[in-house]
């Protein structure tokens, strides 16, 4: 079989019905209008759909969105708009080729949104290839997640007029299987996923097994309060429970382990004498201390194992020795985790109530998937995103909209096509900056420029030219690798903004994108791309050669030739789609083709069947392995069973987006912390500690939606407390240099004990000398430590000045303190760890670890999240928002006035927006 043919399968095509087969034929869309679909009550449920505020990489990816584009050029195939196979492709794939650069760990969602429907099998379903003659099993996910979105453009201030909208849906497919769920609870689950009967013992209980303290994990009970211990749950193991309160039964065993048998029955007889009755056939061990339990139903027998008095217990038969048959078990309710379990498996699950997805949730895991001829299963993710609405109608109405936003929302700089890029010379600076005579290259092709980006660069990259009375003021940015030349070589130097001159454009303006609408069929895209990798013999050319014309000079594939054909030779090989995606511009022009073409999810036989004669199949000369590839294709769809039901149309006709390309013309415009805000928030800093500036900023970049730090506001009155708490040095780690004067007057302990305050305290602060003349030592700072903290029940530190005090001392951005606090954070930090999975870090035992600067972040942000602050700043700028935050973080503080005054000064600085 020619090697074509493994590509062709690459990511096969789900195969649909035309709409009047089923239904009657709707109003036929044109350039301006789609099909008219009658109003129904899923309409009401996307009108009452939040707009998306936030965006996420599919696997959290923070690099800029050129560099995200340029990234699929990794990918084995599965490219947008066309596969390798050259048939119609509309999502993008990641499989082994982008693992190298991307944690592909996980799945997350792509905006704010409601999941509307999903499919899970138990195990994957498998298609029989054969393979030198024989018949190989060969698995394919086609488990997916589907979410429902709702663009809108934001709202002009002092205008009552409504921003246009767009509903959209993600599409995430061949994910993980439920098997794979069930047999690891390690794993998470999708939120989405209802609760189940089921739950798990948490990853941080520490209830260590009797006799053996290096084994840990929930004690299991033999009463619902002040129960003996009978044994010992694994983290992680699966239970079910019933009843209520802090103990609840355990339902999923019969009784302890060391009464079982292999295949999990429970052994053993209990004397009857000592069984107090109680309802419904049960009975109460009443005796001095335990009841032995016996291998057979008599006093000689072997003694198996005891069970404490209160122990409730089900017993059968009849004499002196009865049968046990059931041990009443109870744990503690508040250490387990709910488990999340499917609504359903092995079918599509169409949500009757859509559930709130965030943008960066987990949608799920990567699943198994095996092409015709590949050796191995591979994970891919197949991921699309497309609208049923009239999205060119919606993309000219925010483009009239963007005209009226105001020029902050324009954050995408245009470099057009003849840009020059001037080589860098080291003599290059403020002083002596960059000039068009200098020695350069011209672009090749436009390229928008995301503003983060350029705020982004070192300040070494970029260079400010103030106006002079014949010259405008201008930018320089040197940029590295983003623009190409005539001969798609990369390009380093050079670019000048000319302010005033140089176009801005807001995301909501499309600059760029295109509607392209498509009515070719796969057989005339199979029939270009043979023709084009030489498979045609003189026969079939005639044959087929105007098949292949028809595409090749339709909409599609003339705006890919004009982007791709780099030897201009009227073809497109799989080669020429990656290489173009290698190049910014190029990966970004293909990104912003918007096209209108049936959806690969609806089944529609007689479109793959017309492939069959070209594909060497008839009914006397069966191509067996193209008979097998329809009947998985049949499998995978799932449109009819969804569609209508989630406010798409049944006919199919969908426009799509290219998914990465559309999180990074909306998310490019987000904030982002860089070194020159930091340096900002802490002037004395600007010379000094660039790497823990950096480290701050990257770790509130990595999760700034999650921190809820997504707004100017929610930004400024975080870093108010910040500020004030690490003090202008960024003090990570709390100063116990204290006067003698002030631990009496600030601390109870010391009040009570002044011989101690003199002894350790500081009456000269030149060298914080002591009344006894010496300097402070270390031994003093953790006597104050001590004495400030130890034993302070709120704190949850043990004992009356206990080294609790020292051990738990002030650290972090927000100076956390007490053992309680501690704890509290490390449960916070266990809790998130499928958002640092490599970050498994016990803070109660290492507390110095909220030195480094990731975790000092995280410590501030926990009790901001936890304390829900950020709604607090969501009312807004006045100084009476500022005191309600400082009253959760430092009620009996004396710095409210400095606090009022950090927020004043980075709010008129406009610093954090």
């Amino acid at each position: 079989m020619a090697k074509w043919f493994d590509w062709l399968f690459w990511h096969p095509a789900p195969d649909r019905k035309t709409r009047s087969e089923t239904h009657p034929r709707p109003v036929l869309p044109t350039p301006d209008a789609g099909p008219v679909r009658p109003s129904s009550p899923v309409d009401a449920a996307i009108a009452a759909l939040p707009a998306v505020k936030n965006w996420s990489h599919p696997f959290r990816d923070k690099r800029d969105p050129l560099l995200q584009l340029t990234q699929m050029a990794k990918a084995a195939a599965g490219f947008y708009p066309l596969g390798r196979s050259g048939l119609w492709h509309g999502g993008v794939h990641f499989d082994g080729g982008t693992a190298g650069t991307l944690d592909q760990s996980s799945v997350h969602c792509l905006a704010d949104g409601e999941v509307v429907a999903y499919r899970i099998d138990q195990h994957s379903p498998t298609t029989g290839f054969f393979v030198n003659k024989l018949s190989v099993q060969k698995p394919f996910s086609r488990n997916f997640v589907l979410v429902r979105h709702r663009l809108q453009a934001p709202k002009i201030d002092g205008s009552a007029d409504t921003p246009p909208s767009l509903t959209f849906f993600s599409l995430y497919m061949h994910l993980q299987d439920w098997a794979v769920y069930r047999d690891d609870p390690a794993i998470t689950r999708p939120p989405f996923w209802p609760e189940a009967a089921i739950r798990r013992v948490k990853s941080d209980v520490k209830d260590p097994r009797p006799g053996q303290p290096e084994q840990v994990g929930l004690n299991v009970r033999n009463k619902n309060w002040q129960g003996k211990v009978l044994d010992l749950l694994p983290r992680g193991a699966e239970v079910t429970i019933s009843g209520q309160g802090d103990f609840r039964k355990l339902e999923n065993t019969p009784g302890p382990t060391f009464l079982q048998d292999g295949d999990g029955k429970l052994l053993g007889y209990l004397a009857s004498h000592y069984l107090e009755p109680l309802a419904a056939g049960e009975y109460r061990i009443r005796c001095d201390s335990s009841l032995r339990v016996r291998a057979e139903a008599n006093f000689d027998s072997k003694v198996i194992g005891e069970l404490p008095h209160g122990t409730e217990v089900t017993v059968s038969g009849t004499g002196h020795y009865r049968k046990l048959e059931r041990v009443n078990q109870y744990v503690h309710f508040k250490s387990l985790l709910s488990a999340l379990e499917p609504q359903a498996h092995d079918q599509v699950v169409v949500l009757e109530k859509p559930v709130p997805i965030k943008a960066g949730d987990l949608i799920g895991h990567i699943g198994q998937y095996q092409d015709c001829y590949a050796d191995q299963p591979e994970q891919k993710l197949h991921l699309e995103v497309f609208s049923g609405d009239n999205v060119k109608a919606f993309i000219a109405a925010s483009r009239a909209w963007a005209q009226r936003l105001p020029a902050t929302s324009k954050t995408w700089l245009k470099l057009a096509k003849g840009s020059a890029v001037v080589t860098h010379q080291e003599r290059f600076n403020a002083k002596q900056p960059p000039t068009l005579n200098a020695p350069h290259a011209l672009s090749d092709a436009d390229l928008l420029v995301p503003k983060s980006l350029l705020d982004g660069l070192p300040p070494e990259k970029k260079i400010a030219v103030a106006a002079t009375p014949d010259k405008k003021a201008c930018n320089w940015y040197r940029l590295d690798g983003l623009l190409h030349d005539a001969n798609n070589t990369l390009l380093d130097g050079w670019v000048r903004e000319e302010v005033g001159v140089t176009p801005w454009f807001s995301p909501w303006a499309w600059e760029g994108y295109d509607v392209i609408f498509n009515y070719d069929v796969p057989r005339k895209f199979l029939a270009s791309y043979l023709r084009a990798v030489n498979q045609f013999s003189e026969a079939q050319l005639a044959q087929y050669g105007a098949l292949a014309d028809d595409v090749d000079q339709g909409p599609v594939m003339s705006r890919l030739f004009a982007i791709i054909d780099r030897d201009r030779d009227g073809k497109m090989s799989g080669d020429e789609i990656q290489a173009a995606l290698n190049l910014p511009a190029h990966a970004q022009s293909i990104s912003q083709l918007i096209i209108d073409y049936e959806t690969e999810w609806v089944h529609r036989p007689r479109k793959w069947d017309a492939m069959d004669e070209m594909l060497g199949h008839s009914g006397s000369t069966p191509h067996l392995n193209w008979l097998a590839e329809k009947e998985r294709i049949k499998q995978l769809s799932w449109w009819d069973e969804v569609a209508e039901k989630v406010g798409l149309d049944s006919w199919a006709k969908v426009c799509h987006f290219h998914p990465v390309g559309l999180v990074g013309c909306f998310q490019g415009n987000r904030f982002v912390f860089t070194l020159e805000i930091m340096k900002e928030l802490y002037p004395k800093l600007a010379t000094s500690r660039h790497s823990d500036l950096k480290a701050i900023a990257d770790e509130l970049n990595d999760h700034i939606d999650f921190y809820k730090l997504d707004t100017p506001l929610r930004r400024t009155h975080f870093f108010a407390q910040i500020l004030e708490e690490t003090g202008e040095v960024l003090q990570v780690e709390e100063n116990f240099t204290y006067k003698t004067t002030a631990l009496t007057a600030l601390f109870s302990y010391f009040r009570a004990h002044p011989d101690e305050a003199r002894m350790h305290g500081y009456v000269t602060k030149q060298g914080f000398l002591k009344e006894n003349g010496l300097p402070m030592g270390q031994s003093d700072y953790e006597a104050i430590a001590n004495g400030a903290y130890g034993g302070r029940a709120e704190l949850g530190n043990r004992g009356h000045s206990s080294a609790d005090g020292w051990r738990y001392r002030g650290r972090g951005l927000k100076q956390l303190t007490g053992r309680y606090n501690y704890q509290t954070f490390n449960k916070w930090h266990a809790e998130n760890q499928d958002r640092w999975p490599m970050d498994n870090v016990d803070f109660v035992t290492n507390p110095d670890m909220l030195l480094d600067m990731k975790y000092a972040v995280r410590s501030a942000v926990s009790f901001w999240l936890d304390k829900r602050a950020f709604d607090i700043a969501d009312r807004g700028s006045a100084p009476e928002v500022v005191d309600l935050i400082t009253d959760l973080v430092n009620k009996g503080t004396g710095s409210r006035s400095d606090r009022k005054e950090h927020f004043k000064y980075h709010w008129s600085k406009k610093t954090l927006e």
